[in-house]
């Protein structure tokens, strides 16, 4: 099969758009139908893209946080509608705020243009509405994105510095509106991945481990910036776009876990594009992967990628992805019409800060990963990837 738009897709990003590197893999039922990868890994240093790199994967990692959540649905450890007070009793009594909420923030952090949201809240009560594990997957409880609010910083200062610690300490912020009302893009799979915890009894990293990563072959992925050399050699180096759309050197941090032993189910993954592309291509046939280990259901993946949001939520979503709804954590493509994508209703998946970007197709057993490692990007290049790896599939 000829991917000659593909590859035209990823060389202008290199050199049009000035992207330093890119990393590309489709399967289809268990087999790569192509890989492509160009450009710099270290532009300083003179490193090409050798395709052996490891990538902050940034919110890459909520899919897997929501397939692990996922799988103990299926094992009975709880119900969609259960409030998660009911797991972590912090959560019991929420403060509300009756400012109107303002959408704008929560679209620049799903675009990975910050960390964080500096929503000015007053308290004025509390919630009447009990956030439950939907509206956790669903980005619909009403937190926000703010990692150094004084709820975590009086948290850490007090020397609680754990997943489930600082996800209690979460429990103290001002809910922007009554939960299941609105969508914005918030911490909710930071707290969906405390309560893997306490349904597993496991951390959520080793939780990934003997649940995902180990049946399916994923040894390149884990939580951090690794600290041992051979790791560390292969980290792409971190870039952001600045005025002039130079990419310029960056840190190799992941602020989004906010202690060395916290595990951040929304953001706090290191990955690189062989080891998630076989994540993608297992959920792509059904929850089976080439090996025959299977780690979801058929069933748990047509409801993973049903929409879940309506009115008010909807609205908000499509600020974010035009055509699109939201299911259980992921984008799931309704209205070609209004997306302007060429790939099937039901296709979905999500996207990093640095540029990342997941496709799965059920219908055709087709998944695409996209890795980079610069911010700044815009989400129409996932308009361009998608369309290009259509039109190479209908040639």
């Amino acid at each position: 099969m000829n991917f000659t738009n593909l590859k035209k897709c990823m060389d202008k990003f290199v050199n049009e758009y000035g992207t330093p590197g890119v990393d590309v893999i489709v399967y289809r039922d268990h087999e790569i139908l192509y890989r492509y990868f160009t450009g710099y890994s270290d532009i300083e240093n003179g490193k090409k893209v050798t395709g052996d790199e490891l990538y902050l994967i940034f919110s890459m990692t909520k899919m897997l946080t929501c397939c692990s959540a996922l799988q103990l649905l299926e094992q009975g450890k709880y119900d969609l509608d259960d409030p998660i007070s009911k797991y972590l009793p912090e959560y019991t009594k929420m403060k509300i705020t009756t400012d109107e909420l303002n959408t704008d923030n929560a679209a620049k952090v799903a675009s990975g243009a910050t960390a964080g949201e500096n929503t000015q809240n007053t308290d004025s009560g509390y919630a009447q509405t009990p956030i439950t594990v939907r509206h956790l997957f669903t980005m619909t409880a009403g937190l926000d994105y703010n990692l150094y609010s004084d709820d975590i910083k009086n948290a850490k200062a007090q020397g609680k510095t754990s997943t489930r610690d600082l996800v209690c300490a979460m429990a103290d912020k001002t809910l922007g509106f009554e939960p299941g009302t609105r969508f914005r893009y918030s911490l909710c799979h930071d707290v969906l991945g405390a309560l893997v915890e306490v349904w597993s009894g496991l951390s959520l990293g080793d939780y990934m481990k003997q649940n995902i990563f180990d049946k399916i072959g994923m040894p390149n992925t884990f939580f951090g910036v690794p600290k041992d050399e051979e790791r560390l050699s292969r980290m792409a180096v971190l870039y952001r776009f600045d005025e002039n759309n130079i990419p310029k050197k960056q840190p190799l941090d992941c602020p989004y876990n906010l202690s060395e032993d916290y595990q951040s189910g929304g953001a706090g993954l290191t990955s690189c594009c062989d080891d998630y592309s076989k994540f993608l291509d297992t959920i792509a046939c059904g929850g089976v992967a080439k090996n025959g280990n299977r780690i979801l259901k058929e069933d748990t993946i047509n409801l993973w990628k049903t929409n879940q949001l309506s009115g008010r939520s909807q609205e908000d979503f499509y600020q974010l992805r035009e055509g699109y709804g939201y299911g259980l954590g992921v984008r799931t493509h309704t209205i070609p019409e209004r997306s302007g994508n060429l790939s099937p209703i039901g296709e979905f998946g999500w996207d990093g800060a640095a540029g990342a970007f997941s496709m799965v197709d059920c219908d055709n057993k087709i998944s695409l990963t996209y890795f980079q490692s610069i911010f700044s990007w815009e989400v129409k290049i996932q308009t361009e990837i998608r369309n290009a790896l259509y039109r190479d599939l209908a040639t």
